[in-house]
């Protein structure tokens, strides 16, 4: 009996997409603990909403959301594209990974306040 063995690969398009969507998951759960302790931060000053207009932001808690917002709107960004190298997505990640961090300096003003 003969055995053809095929060898097996893998594309790099997917193995770049597996590893933007586990580390977009990483900094997904990242953006969701940062909305959870605001949300309690509302909670006990009693803040039932906050809205972000144009112009600007007026308190740390709205800073702070508006941060987590726009964290969470470049990790659903993240997850959509598709890259072509290594370098490519690096970078990318290393951008969103600012916005977090950015988000989490805000959050801590906003505790700090």
């Amino acid at each position: 009996m003969l055995l053809f063995l095929m060898p097996f690969t893998v594309s790099a398009a997917n193995s770049l997409d597996n590893v933007n969507q586990k580390v977009s998951d990483r900094f997904e759960a990242d953006v969701v603990k940062l909305a959870a302790i605001m949300e309690e931060l509302r909670r006990r000053k009693g803040i039932t909403e906050t809205r972000v207009a144009f112009g600007g932001v007026d308190t740390q808690i709205k800073s702070a959301d508006y941060s987590i917002t726009s964290a969470a709107e470049a990790v659903a960004y993240q997850r959509a594209q598709k890259f072509s190298s290594q370098n490519q997505l690096k970078n990318s990640l290393l951008g969103l990974r600012n916005k977090i961090l950015k988000a989490k300096g805000e959050v801590i003003k906003a505790l700090d306040e």
